[in-house]
């Protein structure tokens, strides 16, 4: 069975099936959260080594404390090998601004600071997808496709023509 965590999951609960194990956590008292807690207190009343599989969808961005300190956090719950999956609005789009809430903003090279090449955090993953999101309108995110043809190409000189307005990683844990 893969035990899966919901990361600040608000009122997106996910629920157990066969073969899986689903863990709500979020700072508010809604129905269905399994743990309530404050993701910018350390440590995270979860056991080490613990889950196959992390959530978190516009989430990230949003916790007001040390970005390098959550993502160790993570990798501390996390089984060696597991996959973290993180949607967040991308920088610079009208998305990662508009949320009066954004503590932290996400870019394509994001995460390459926990590929090991840095020496300032303990934490480590590797970078399996990458992608952007023009759109999370059904009827628009067709187009995702085109960002993702040339990412670093579009990153650099499309952008601001053709702004997404999400990213999506999925990282493996590292240990």
């Amino acid at each position: 069975m893969k035990i899966k965590l919901n990361l600040g999951c608000g009122r997106d609960i996910r629920k157990n099936t066969k073969g899986e194990e689903w863990v709500n956590i979020d700072v508010a008292n809604l129905p269905g959260i399994d743990v309530k807690h404050d993701l910018t207190k350390f440590p995270y009343p979860l056991s080490n080594n613990y889950f196959d599989e992390i959530l978190s969808l516009g989430t990230l961005e949003l916790i007001n404390a040390d970005f390098i300190k959550i993502m160790e956090e993570l990798s501390r719950i996390c089984k060696k090998g597991a996959i973290i999956k993180i949607r967040s609005p991308v920088f610079p789009s009208m998305c990662s601004a508009q949320d009066p809430l954004t503590k932290k903003f996400m870019t394509w090279n994001t995460f390459e600071y926990f590929d090991g090449s840095w020496h300032y955090s303990k934490a480590r993953f590797k970078t399996l997808k990458r992608e952007y999101i023009y759109s999370l309108n059904p009827k628009l995110i067709w187009l995702s496709f085109i960002p993702n043809l040339f990412p670093q190409f579009y990153t650099k000189f499309l952008f601001n023509l053709f702004p997404s307005n999400n990213i999506y990683y999925e990282l493996e844990v590292v240990k």
